[in-house]
């Protein structure tokens, strides 16, 4: 898209600073049982978009926003070129698809992110939502999950956003015990969208550590720990656990006893 459109941005939105800390609520299947492969600015503008959605919403609203607004939410500088970038994202948001498994229905929804974007040479950008994605963001009661747009914001890859949000599913009891994510090397690799050319080797030090490292080091209430169940050699359970929760039975005696298990299996 032509950088000319943008050059006289303009600020829609006076509350550019409090947006970062409204929150992005979505099912729980959007996290852990959705196959795409956004990257981590096309991730993070999906939780911008999402945060726009208001609890009481019973159908997807046109989001006014602008690319100045997205920018100063993303740090980038007001630039023509910048802005550009941005576009280009929305409208890569609008080609790519996801998968999204109903293990209870049986069935998987193919659709895209977002149906339509408009954009004005002031900078101002109208985004409309695909329908297929209603169910999974709006009116929801009952198996969702509730983070902060402004940590995804702050995360780099795209891989540790995912974590992360994998991390906010597991903590079903709102901290009460230390939230606890359960899963074999391939579900876990899937679930964070890695190559599935890679062996576990390659995605614990590829994709897992740093994940983690980045996570631990930017969000301000999770400390990840990691711990992996083996049968003989091979790695067959991972357990990722956010230590910064208090919890009510030790990790150590947890993991002891599953690690046991794992080998007679």
């Amino acid at each position: 898209m032509n950088n000319y459109l943008f050059k006289s941005d303009r600020n829609f939105n006076d509350d550019i600073d409090d947006q970062s800390y409204y929150y992005v609520v979505t099912h729980n299947d959007l996290i852990t049982k959705a196959s795409h492969d956004l990257t981590a600015r096309e991730l993070k503008m999906m939780d911008f978009v999402i945060s726009k959605i208001k609890p009481d919403d019973r159908n997807f609203n046109v989001v006014e926003t602008s690319l100045y607004e997205m920018g100063q939410l993303f740090g980038y500088a007001r630039s023509g070129k910048n802005y550009s970038d941005l576009a280009k994202a929305i409208g890569t948001l609008r080609k790519k698809e996801v998968l999204i498994l109903d293990e209870q229905d049986r069935t998987i929804t193919q659709t895209g992110w977002v149906q339509s974007a408009k954009y004005h040479e002031s900078g101002q950008v109208q985004i409309e939502l695909s329908p297929d994605l209603a169910p999974y963001l709006l009116q929801l009661k009952s198996d969702y999950t509730q983070y902060r747009l402004f940590d995804t914001v702050q995360l780099d890859s795209k891989y540790s956003i995912r974590l992360y949000k994998l991390m906010r599913e597991a903590n079903k009891d709102k901290g009460k015990t230390c939230p606890t994510l359960q899963a074999t090397p391939e579900e876990l690799a899937r679930m964070m969208g890695a190559p599935k050319s890679y062996s576990f080797g390659q995605f614990n030090q590829k994709v897992l550590t740093p994940a983690m490292d980045e996570i631990n080091l930017k969000i301000d209430d999770m400390d990840l720990e990691i711990h992996k169940g083996t049968r003989g050699r091979k790695v067959v359970h991972v357990e990722i656990y956010n230590t910064f929760y208090p919890r009510k039975h030790s990790i150590k005696g947890s993991v002891a006893k599953f690690s046991q298990k794992s080998i007679l299996v």
